[in-house]
């Protein structure tokens, strides 16, 4: 049988591995952090990093390709902002519209056109579903 002083010597020496491999288990996943943060650096600035060239010429040529970038990029940011902007315009005035036959069809308060909306969102289904032979939705809500 061992002794407390024994015992307590083990206990010592288990500690003293567990902080050891603690220890190491933390070095290896900061080398490894570092190793993504520095993999995530080298893709974000892939693009920019130019390779330095005495020749004039072919300095001349890889800036030439790098401003041609630059103008596609640019280029294609714009025509998808332009889709953005039409397609929010559209957007716009479809709700202008609703909002405008609501209001003539005497739906003032925002409350009254999400009711009447839901209506015609309703009674729209109903159509569908007795076209389609499918399941009844208009059916009540249980409380």
């Amino acid at each position: 049988m061992a002794t407390n002083k024994q015992l307590k010597k083990k206990k010592a020496r288990e500690l003293k591995g567990k902080a050891r491999s603690a220890a190491r288990r933390h070095k290896l996943e900061q080398i490894k952090r570092d190793e993504k943060k520095g993999a995530k650096l080298n893709r974000r600035f892939r693009e920019k990093i130019v390779p330095f060239v005495k020749d004039p010429e072919k300095k001349r040529v890889i800036e030439e390709k790098s401003n041609q970038k630059s103008i596609e990029k640019l280029e294609k940011n714009m025509q998808i902002l332009k889709a953005l902007e039409e397609e929010h315009l559209r957007e716009a005035e479809e709700r202008r519209k609703i909002n405008e036959s609501l209001e003539a069809e005497g739906h003032i308060t925002l409350q009254d056109k999400v009711k009447a909306l839901e209506e015609k969102a309703r009674a729209s289904l109903d159509d569908e579903q007795a076209a389609s032979g499918g399941i009844d939705l208009t059916a009540e809500k249980p409380s």
